[in-house]
């Protein structure tokens, strides 16, 4: 199963979490958690981030309106629970 296919059954069986980053990310962009959750489901894979000590971050992009947005997250330590870390809307 796909990376992207593995975040999606992981949000659609509500198996997810924003970080208090994440929530004010959203709302200083004015960005609804569920367009955030819609992102998530239905956005493309933009990057990897393979880098990090914490874990591999994903990028998914999306649209809201006429706006891009960028969703980054992980899965935590057990493998199903998907971290979502940040949201910015892409210059």
């Amino acid at each position: 199963m796909s990376v992207l296919n593995r975040i999606r059954r992981a949000v659609r069986e509500g198996h997810y979490v924003f970080t208090d980053h994440a929530v004010e990310e959203a709302q200083a962009d004015n960005l609804l958690l569920s367009e955030i959750v819609d992102i998530l489901l239905n956005g493309a894979l933009d990057s990897i981030y393979e880098d990090d000590l914490r874990g591999v971050r994903y990028v998914i992009r999306g649209d809201v309106g006429k706006v891009e947005v960028d969703v980054v997250c992980r899965f935590g330590s057990d493998g199903l629970l998907v971290i979502i870390i940040t949201v910015y809307v892409v210059d």
